[in-house]
């Protein structure tokens, strides 16, 4: 009796660890949680904040405007920029324009009316002398007086017709192209003084919502120091570990299927599987059959406004 219960003993014993050696493994899938990159927005320059246009929770928009720095002296530069691009602008003008000014320009006109009257009374009276010259009326002399008075007034008119000619030309090319590159130079810094300006008033690089404010109106931001922390939806992601075991059946672009309490279950697609293996992150309380050596893996949720950021979460594959 005693051999028979001994042998009952056994054969329930070994009954039962057949049953937890060869028992299907059940798929409680991987842990994890949810994990943002959120746009830390800032300025180039130390400055005092003088606007702040967002609050915590706040939900922004692409091209919106954030917050805005103390610009005075940008201001001026680019004031000051632009009165010198005026400034060379009207001196290319003048190098343009004519080397005399209209009022001399109408005096010289004017000359040369009666330079033009005189030389026709000379030519007059030089084709009269001539006549009474042949007809032996008129002496050598009188003929020789309006020659010269004739010579004397073609070369008067010439003179005046030159000095038109030249009052009406633009200054040398040299001063000119000096001018030109002046506006050129002019024109350089003014985009530069307007683009230094620019980076004072900060606007949403994308939608997303207002994290974190880190500074408050009338703070001064030193250089580089974030002023807010803005999340767009799309930067929200399901960071989970692998064990490397499971490593090799998970590709990028496999659909994985995400829950958490309370909250709907979704699917999320993965995008990124890390090519060298870690310890599991103490955060993560893994269960004693999987394997200490993980691969951390991240997916990218279908409806990620419906996660909370540090959320823990369970991931699972799907099944063909």
């Amino acid at each position: 009796m005693k051999r028979v219960l001994i042998a009952v003993i056994l054969l329930a014993v070994a009954a039962s660890a057949g049953y937890y050696l060869f028992r299907p493994e059940e798929d409680h899938g991987f842990l994890g949680w949810v994990e943002a990159d959120a746009l830390y927005i800032g300025a180039p320059d130390t400055a005092r904040l003088t606007v702040l246009t967002v609050e915590e929770g706040d939900e922004a928009q692409t091209g919106q405007r954030l917050f805005a720095l103390e610009a005075d002296v940008e201001q001026a530069a680019v004031d000051t920029a632009r009165a010198n691009l005026e400034k060379a602008r009207a001196a290319l003008a003048l190098a343009r324009a004519p080397q005399d000014r209209p009022e001399q320009l109408e005096a010289l006109q004017a000359s040369r009316k009666e330079a033009e009257a005189a030389l026709e009374y000379a030519e007059k009276s030089l084709t009269r002398a001539r006549s009474l010259f042949r007809q032996e009326s008129g002496t050598k002399a009188n003929l020789d007086s309006a020659v010269s008075a004739y010579a004397q007034a073609k070369a008067a008119l010439d003179k005046i017709n030159a000095q038109i000619a030249l009052g009406e030309l633009p200054q040398r090319d040299q001063q000119i192209e000096q001018a030109e590159q002046s506006v050129s130079a002019a024109g350089s810094d003014l985009a530069a003084a307007e683009a230094a300006l620019a980076l004072k008033t900060v606007s949403a690089p994308a939608s997303g919502s207002i994290e974190e404010v880190y500074y408050r109106t009338g703070e001064v931001v030193p250089a580089g120091r974030p002023v807010v922390a803005l999340l767009p939806p799309q930067n929200i992601k399901i960071e989970f570990f692998v064990p490397e075991r499971e490593r090799a059946a998970l590709k990028v672009g496999d659909r994985v299927r995400v829950s958490c309490d309370g909250c709907r279950p979704q699917d999320a697609t993965i995008f990124f599987i890390a090519k060298d293996a870690e310890y599991t992150p103490p955060e993560i309380f893994s269960r004693e059959e999987r394997a200490k050596m993980v691969y951390r893996l991240e997916a990218r949720p279908e409806d990620p406004a419906a996660l909370a950021v540090g959320l823990p979460v369970n991931v699972t594959r799907e099944r063909d």
